[in-house]
C-alpha cells in the first residue's frame, strides 16, 4: 500500500495530472491506405476494416502539454489490404513479407498537446521498429483521429521491387492514410 500511495505521489509530482484507464476500440468506418508512386502509375491499397475487431485497454497519463499512453498497441495483419489488382496486392504482399511478419504493429507512446497535435510511435513492419511523429487531427464529436505517416520501407530493410526488367520501379517512398473512428 505504501508502494502505491509512493507511486501516485511521484506521478503527480512530475507533473501528471490524471491517470485513466479505458477500454478502445477501432470501428469498421475505419480506413487505412497505402499509397505508393512507380515511375510509371500510383496506387492505392485499402485495408479491411472488419480486420480491426479487437478491444485495447489503455491507460492514460495526462500531463499539462502531452499524455503518456501505456496499452495502445494496434496489430494490423500484413496480409490484410486490397490494391484492386491482383498482381500489386501480391507484390505488396510480397515486400511486406506476410508469410513471415504477419502483423504491422503500431504502438502509441505519446500524445502532445500543439498545434497541430502530434502523435509519437513506434510502426514495426517485417521484424524492424521504427520511431515517428506525425502530426494528427482529432474530432472529439465522432471520436475520429486522422493523420497522414510518410516513410520510406528502406527504413525497414524493405525492398521495391523492380518489374519488366527494371523498366518499372516502385519509389520506396510511401504514404500511409489513416482515418480512424473509435468507440470506447
Amino acid at each position: 500500500m505504501k508502494a502505491l500511495i509512493f507511486v501516485i505521489g511521484l506521478i503527480f509530482s512530475l507533473g501528471f495530472t490524471a491517470v485513466e484507464t479505458t477500454n478502445v476500440m477501432i470501428t469498421e468506418q475505419s480506413q487505412v491506405i497505402i499509397k505508393g508512386k512507380s515511375n510509371v502509375n500510383s496506387f492505392q491499397c485499402q485495408y479491411n476494416s472488419a480486420l480491426l475487431k479487437e478491444e485495447y485497454c489503455i491507460t492514460f497519463l495526462k500531463a499539462k502539454n502531452s499524455t503518456i499512453c501505456d496499452g495502445a498497441v494496434i496489430e494490423i495483419k500484413s496480409d490484410g489490404f486490397d490494391c484492386k489488382h491482383r498482381m500489386i496486392t501480391r507484390d505488396l504482399k510480397s515486400i511486406l513479407k506476410t508469410d513471415e511478419f504477419p502483423n504491422i504493429t503500431i504502438e502509441l507512446i505519446e500524445l502532445t498537446h500543439s498545434n497541430p497535435l502530434t502523435a509519437k510511435v513506434n510502426v514495426t513492419i517485417a521484424g524492424q521498429k521504427k520511431a515517428y511523429e506525425i502530426p494528427v487531427q482529432y474530432h472529439a464529436k465522432d471520436n475520429n483521429v486522422k493523420g497522414v505517416l510518410n516513410l520510406n520501407i528502406q527504413d525497414f530493410s524493405l525492398e521495391a521491387p523492380k518489374k519488366l526488367l527494371g523498366a518499372i520501379v516502385v519509389n520506396n517512398q510511401v504514404e500511409i492514410d489513416f482515418n480512424l473512428y473509435f468507440r470506447y
